[in-house]
């Protein structure tokens, strides 16, 4: 009991070993309490003008990734190290390591050649407090660059930290419970050189903005929150909610505040049959964000920005004991998009919302497993207030705006398969290739309606 117990917390603490609500199912699997490690390298492309506006329309990449636990008499550890190199043409837009991500952005109006790294490290422990209970803490660091060299130079700087301590509790007929608290801390130091006059655009949201000299744009969040799992042979229930507060601009970061919140629940059924398992799923996910402007009396602040995001997915699988075909299932995800402009009044607004419907399958043939998924999405969405135009102040980047609204809610059909190879002359040696094609049904402001993606990884596992 004390082994499972330990190689339920470590999944559940790193996500690199196992994803979303598939650690409930490695909790009382006696082959997750085997020590191992896996190391692997990869490569891929991708190629097509369907896209947003801040990837290219070309990029590749590459990458190294090493993982293991160890487990001892009474501590198990684990760790992970993946490093990444991404290079791409003709990307514009945002220049922040992650687009979208902050309630704040600022644009890069000329397309170039961006080149991006990441690397990432953990590392996690797990001990015995008893037969019943035992604790442990997850730690994270990572950090990114990216850098463009053409047009209006930049680059830009981040690191995260995370800390998780972990508290199981396991009782005898299988079923447990998890609770875990996390502190994390987040920065970005992005510095700009003007090209000829042209300044990059600070976006208030909405691409709503103005054309400023900046320099430099600091930014700072922390986060804390909690996760709550509850376990058993057929359910899996779980509820986190997350608290973030930022800061961004001038040094001391003090031009920008932006409180935001993280609410997530799932719940998963399994019903047993002599030949197969049936699986339902339900997660469901707010988000919030606000973007402010504190006021320079120090009484209050001012509202700039608010977005508003929920999510919706519904699975259905069925997994197979026996056979080729090993899962057949569906997936219908949801989204609801509101997002107010507050510099003007609340009537600059912008909604939309997004399904996608996907059917998911797995095969296996011996030493070769196929994965293989079909998808169709579309969306739909609406301004309302006033269409601000690039002379008016502020201003709107609204060709930008309009690309990515068109790209975000086209009607689009895509594929996606994943072949595994596991050698069976060098045991643990494995070869695996994905690819990936969307096609939109019909585009108005994006370039092209294709999008290609392919990846091969090599990996060792013992």
């Amino acid at each position: 009991m004390k082994l499972m117990m330990k190689a339920c917390l470590l999944a559940l603490l790193l996500p690199v070993f196992a994803k979303g609500q598939e650690t409930g199912m490695l909790r009382m699997n006696p082959d997750s309490a085997v020590s191992r490690t896996d190391a692997a390298i990869w490569g891929g492309v991708e190629h097509g003008w369907f896209r947003p506006t801040y990837e290219g329309p070309f990029q590749w990449k590459a990458g190294a990734e090493a993982k293991l636990v160890r487990h001892g008499k009474k501590t198990s550890w684990a760790g992970g190290l993946s490093l990444e190199q991404m290079m791409g043409q003709s990307m514009g837009s945002s220049m922040l390591l992650e687009p979208g991500y902050f309630p704040v952005d600022v644009l890069d109006v000329a397309e170039g050649t961006k080149s991006r790294q990441k690397g990432k490290l953990e590392a996690g422990f797990l001990t015995d407090l008893g037969y019943e209970c035992a604790a442990g803490l997850h730690a994270s660091a990572q950090v990114g660059h990216i850098a463009k060299q053409q047009g209006m130079k930049h680059s830009s700087f981040g690191m995260e930290a995370q800390l998780e301590p972990t508290v199981t509790y396991v009782m005898d007929d299988d079923m447990g419970l998890v609770s875990s608290y996390l502190v994390r801390v987040r920065t970005e130091q992005l510095k700009i050189a003007e090209a000829d006059g042209v300044q990059p655009f600070m976006d208030l949201g909405l691409r709503i903005g103005a054309f400023e000299s900046l320099g430099q744009f600091p930014i700072l969040e922390f986060a804390h929150g909690f996760k709550e799992l509850l376990y058993s042979p057929e359910l899996n229930a779980e509820f986190g909610i997350i608290w973030k507060r930022g800061r961004a601009g001038t040094p001391d970061y003090s031009r920008f505040l932006f409180p935001g919140s993280t609410l997530h629940a799932t719940v998963e059924q399994l019903f047993q049959a002599d030949k197969a398992d049936h699986v339902y799923r339900i997660a469901y996910r707010r988000d919030r964000d606000q973007l402010r402007n504190p006021n320079a009396d120090g009484g209050g602040f001012t509202g700039l920005f608010g977005r508003h995001r929920r999510n919706l997915d519904l699975k259905y699988e069925i997994r197979f004991l026996h056979g080729a075909v090993k899962r057949i299932g569906v997936d219908l995800d949801g989204n609801r998009w509101v997002e107010e402009g507050l510099i003007i009044s609340r009537s600059d607004a912008a909604k939309w919302f997004d399904g996608t419907a996907t059917l998911l399958s797995s095969f296996s043939f011996g030493p070769v497993d196929l994965d293989l998924n079909f998808l169709a999405a579309r969306g739909w969405w609406g301004d309302r207030g006033r269409l601000l135009e690039p002379e008016d102040t502020p201003g709107r980047m609204m060709t930008d705006w309009l690309r990515n609204m068109d790209y975000r809610t086209a009607t689009r059909l895509g594929v996606n398969g994943t072949i595994t190879v596991h050698f069976s002359g060098v045991r643990g040696l494995y070869a695996q290739l994905y690819g990936s094609w969307n096609h939109a049904v019909k585009v108005v402001c994006v370039g092209g309606q294709n999008r290609e993606i392919g990846t091969l990884r090599i990996g060792y596992q013992f």
